[in-house]
Protein backbone atom coordinates (compact mmCIF):
# COMPACT_ATOMS: atom_id res chain seq x y z
CA UNK A 1 0.00 0.00 0.00
CA UNK A 2 1.44 3.62 -0.72
CA UNK A 3 1.74 6.56 0.74
CA UNK A 4 -1.19 9.26 1.11
CA UNK A 5 0.25 13.10 1.20
CA UNK A 6 -2.16 14.75 2.77
CA UNK A 7 -1.94 18.19 1.03
CA UNK A 8 -2.99 20.52 -1.68
CA UNK A 9 0.35 21.93 -2.21
CA UNK A 10 2.22 21.39 -5.43
CA UNK A 11 5.75 22.21 -3.86
CA UNK A 12 4.64 19.50 -1.46
CA UNK A 13 4.14 16.97 -3.93
CA UNK A 14 7.18 17.77 -5.62
CA UNK A 15 9.57 17.36 -2.61
CA UNK A 16 7.60 14.02 -1.21
CA UNK A 17 9.66 12.88 -4.82
CA UNK A 18 12.37 12.81 -3.41
CA UNK A 19 11.54 10.55 -0.80
CA UNK A 20 9.00 8.45 -2.23
CA UNK A 21 8.41 7.69 -5.55
CA UNK A 22 4.68 5.96 -4.87
CA UNK A 23 2.05 8.25 -3.36
CA UNK A 24 -1.41 9.99 -4.05
CA UNK A 25 -2.86 13.02 -2.76
CA UNK A 26 -5.75 13.54 -0.97
CA UNK A 27 -6.65 17.50 0.20
CA UNK A 28 -7.96 17.29 3.94
CA UNK A 29 -10.80 19.32 4.61
CA UNK A 30 -9.63 20.76 8.20
CA UNK A 31 -10.02 24.22 9.80
CA UNK A 32 -6.55 25.42 10.73
CA UNK A 33 -5.45 26.05 14.58
CA UNK A 34 -4.66 29.77 14.95
CA UNK A 35 -3.39 29.17 18.96
CA UNK A 36 -0.14 28.42 20.42
CA UNK A 37 3.06 28.83 19.86
CA UNK A 38 4.50 28.98 16.27
CA UNK A 39 5.84 25.32 16.61
CA UNK A 40 2.71 24.20 18.22
CA UNK A 41 0.45 25.61 16.30
CA UNK A 42 2.44 24.13 12.97
CA UNK A 43 2.35 21.01 14.45
CA UNK A 44 -1.30 20.76 15.16
CA UNK A 45 -1.95 21.77 11.67
CA UNK A 46 -0.03 19.23 10.35
CA UNK A 47 -1.86 16.53 12.52
CA UNK A 48 -5.24 17.31 11.88
CA UNK A 49 -4.58 17.26 7.94
CA UNK A 50 -3.00 13.65 8.89
CA UNK A 51 -5.82 12.58 10.87
CA UNK A 52 -8.25 13.68 8.08
CA UNK A 53 -7.50 11.42 5.68
CA UNK A 54 -7.93 7.98 5.91
CA UNK A 55 -4.92 5.46 5.26
CA UNK A 56 -2.99 3.25 6.58
CA UNK A 57 0.07 5.52 5.74
CA UNK A 58 -0.21 9.03 5.61
CA UNK A 59 1.86 11.83 5.16
CA UNK A 60 0.72 15.92 6.15
CA UNK A 61 2.93 18.84 6.64
CA UNK A 62 1.89 22.56 7.61
CA UNK A 63 4.48 25.20 6.99
CA UNK A 64 4.41 28.97 8.47
CA UNK A 65 6.48 31.72 9.15
CA UNK A 66 7.35 33.38 12.10
CA UNK A 67 8.94 36.79 13.55
CA UNK A 68 9.27 37.87 16.64
CA UNK A 69 6.05 35.51 17.76
CA UNK A 70 4.16 36.82 15.03
CA UNK A 71 2.74 34.27 12.50
CA UNK A 72 2.92 34.69 8.72
CA UNK A 73 1.08 32.47 6.84
CA UNK A 74 -0.41 33.27 3.25
CA UNK A 75 -1.08 36.57 2.19
CA UNK A 76 -4.21 35.37 -0.34
CA UNK A 77 -4.07 39.24 -1.78
CA UNK A 78 -1.04 41.44 -2.97
CA UNK A 79 -1.96 44.26 -0.43
CA UNK A 80 -1.17 41.57 2.19
CA UNK A 81 1.70 40.22 0.60
CA UNK A 82 3.22 43.85 0.25
CA UNK A 83 2.27 44.28 3.87
CA UNK A 84 4.05 40.96 4.97
CA UNK A 85 6.93 41.19 2.88
CA UNK A 86 7.74 44.91 4.36
CA UNK A 87 7.50 43.31 7.66
CA UNK A 88 10.20 40.59 6.75
CA UNK A 89 12.25 42.81 4.99
CA UNK A 90 16.15 43.09 6.51
CA UNK A 91 15.03 40.57 9.21
CA UNK A 92 15.50 37.29 10.29
CA UNK A 93 13.06 35.13 10.92
CA UNK A 94 11.72 31.30 11.52
CA UNK A 95 10.44 28.95 9.29
CA UNK A 96 9.03 26.20 10.73
CA UNK A 97 7.23 22.67 9.34
CA UNK A 98 5.19 20.63 11.71
CA UNK A 99 5.07 17.27 10.16
CA UNK A 100 2.73 14.34 10.67
CA UNK A 101 3.34 10.14 9.73
CA UNK A 102 1.02 7.85 10.47
CA UNK A 103 2.05 4.27 9.24
CA UNK A 104 -0.37 2.05 10.37
CA UNK A 105 -1.32 2.61 14.33
CA UNK A 106 1.59 4.29 14.48
CA UNK A 107 1.95 8.61 14.74
CA UNK A 108 5.28 10.70 14.30
CA UNK A 109 4.56 14.23 15.16
CA UNK A 110 7.55 16.72 14.94
CA UNK A 111 8.62 20.49 14.41
CA UNK A 112 11.77 21.78 12.10
CA UNK A 113 13.03 24.72 12.36
CA UNK A 114 14.94 27.19 9.49
CA UNK A 115 16.10 30.43 9.54
CA UNK A 116 15.57 32.58 6.58
CA UNK A 117 17.62 36.41 6.24
CA UNK A 118 16.12 38.62 3.80
CA UNK A 119 17.08 41.79 1.47
CA UNK A 120 16.27 45.10 2.36
CA UNK A 121 13.67 45.07 0.19
CA UNK A 122 12.31 48.50 -1.42
CA UNK A 123 8.70 49.14 -1.82
CA UNK A 124 8.84 49.10 -5.90
CA UNK A 125 11.06 45.60 -5.02
CA UNK A 126 8.49 44.01 -3.20
CA UNK A 127 5.40 45.10 -5.62
CA UNK A 128 7.74 44.13 -8.76
CA UNK A 129 8.09 40.50 -6.27
CA UNK A 130 4.81 40.28 -5.79
CA UNK A 131 3.80 40.93 -9.66
CA UNK A 132 6.01 38.45 -11.35
CA UNK A 133 5.91 35.65 -8.11
CA UNK A 134 2.49 35.84 -7.18
CA UNK A 135 2.95 34.38 -3.78
CA UNK A 136 -0.48 34.15 -2.54
CA UNK A 137 -0.61 30.83 -1.89
CA UNK A 138 3.13 30.84 0.05
CA UNK A 139 3.74 31.46 4.20
CA UNK A 140 5.35 34.46 4.55
CA UNK A 141 4.11 35.77 0.75
CA UNK A 142 7.16 34.27 -0.70
CA UNK A 143 9.14 31.32 -1.89
CA UNK A 144 12.70 30.71 -1.32
CA UNK A 145 13.40 29.00 -4.59
CA UNK A 146 12.37 32.65 -6.52
CA UNK A 147 15.39 33.10 -5.41
CA UNK A 148 15.52 37.26 -5.29
CA UNK A 149 14.43 38.33 -1.50
CA UNK A 150 16.49 36.16 0.22
CA UNK A 151 19.80 36.75 1.68
CA UNK A 152 20.39 33.93 3.71
CA UNK A 153 19.13 31.00 5.17
CA UNK A 154 20.21 28.18 8.03
CA UNK A 155 18.79 24.96 8.24
CA UNK A 156 17.04 22.46 5.74
CA UNK A 157 16.11 23.70 2.55
CA UNK A 158 13.40 21.44 2.09
CA UNK A 159 11.67 22.64 4.81
CA UNK A 160 11.46 26.37 3.90
CA UNK A 161 10.13 25.28 0.42
CA UNK A 162 7.62 23.24 2.18
CA UNK A 163 8.56 19.72 3.10
CA UNK A 164 11.30 19.01 5.54
CA UNK A 165 12.60 15.65 3.31
CA UNK A 166 15.35 15.30 5.87
CA UNK A 167 13.26 14.57 8.93
CA UNK A 168 10.93 12.43 6.61
CA UNK A 169 13.97 10.54 5.57
CA UNK A 170 14.98 9.65 9.08
CA UNK A 171 10.98 8.84 10.20
CA UNK A 172 11.17 6.50 7.27
CA UNK A 173 14.09 4.66 8.32
CA UNK A 174 15.98 5.89 5.33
Amino acid sequence: MSFILASSSPRRKELLKKVISDFSVIVPNVTETEEGTPEEIAKNNAQKKGRAVRGEKVIACDTLVALDGKIYGKPYTAENAEKMLAELSGKTHEVISGLYVRINEKEYLSAVKSNVTFFDLSSEKIKEYIKKYKPFDKAGAYGIQDGCVVRSYSGSYDNIVGLPTEKLTEILGG
